[in-house]
């Protein structure tokens, strides 16, 4: 038994058959035995596991810290392998055998080019989705405590519309309850709620649940310290985060 117990933050969520684990690679959320009793919580309760490896998103983190493409695209895949040979063996002892995908490969997905330009067109006609993404990115940039730069903004709104079109494609290819330990950033709860008229549709396809550990004795563990992890959520002490640009 894992040492956690995972309390759901998300009214209706045992209508679902299916989750997605938002497996944010360098989040403390989603490292050892957090991630042990997440995937133990997903294996009791759907008879669907999809683990979604967010990996190669996170270079545009790396771009804006001045790295080249190349080398950016490379250091964050490095940590997508890394973590899942830390976690494989957890992976292969599920009692639900999880569908692991990592974020490279809805590039090659036939809608990607299109769902993409879909919503960098709608986030530039759309106030709603505009003032999302932009407060999306001042509250990562605020926990950075850095000066912003407008190369940092600009990565940092590449990297939520990508989220954006990639997250619509996971809910177009598989209806489930999306599971991660933080907030939702407020890009993707506007489109998921339908506000942004003309935005691709799929996310109304899932349902966002944040989750919550407690130890098994009672108490909640600590949640409260914020990371640069991404935009709109937060990671758990004790586990350093390399500094990232925005989501997942």
């Amino acid at each position: 038994m894992s040492p956690y117990k995972i309390i759901v933050r998300s009214p209706g969520w045992r209508n679902f058959d299916a989750c997605t684990l938002g497996v944010s690679v360098n989040s403390p959320n989603w490292q050892g035995e957090r991630f042990a009793s997440i995937l133990e919580f997903a294996a009791e309760n759907f008879e669907t596991i999809r683990i979604d490896v967010t990996d190669l998103l996170y270079r545009h983190n790396f771009m804006a810290e001045g790295l080249p493409a190349g080398d950016a695209a490379a250091r964050a895949e490095g940590f997508g392998g890394l973590w899942l040979v830390r976690h494989q063996a957890l992976i292969d002892a599920c009692p639900v055998r999880p569908h692991v995908i990592r974020w490279g490969s809805w590039y090659r997905h036939p809608d990607y080019a299109e769902v993409l330009d879909g919503f960098q067109r709608v986030a530039a006609a759309s106030p709603l989705l505009h003032a999302a993404i932009e407060r999306d990115v001042d509250e990562f940039l605020q926990r950075q405590s850095r000066k912003p730069t407008e190369a940092k903004r600009q990565h940092s709104r590449a990297y939520l519309i990508e989220e954006l079109a990639i997250f619509t494609l996971q809910a177009r290819a598989l209806s489930s309850l999306k599971i991660y330990p933080g907030n939702e950033p407020a890009c993707i709860n506007v489109v998921r709620r339908g506000l942004v008229p003309f935005a691709p549709r799929g996310l109304e396809r899932e349902q966002y649940a944040r989750v919550k550990f407690h130890t098994r004795g009672g108490h909640e563990a600590a949640d409260s310290l914020l990371s640069t992890a991404s935009p709109g959520r937060r990671h758990q002490p004790n586990t350093p985060a390399v500094d990232q640009l925005a989501l997942s």
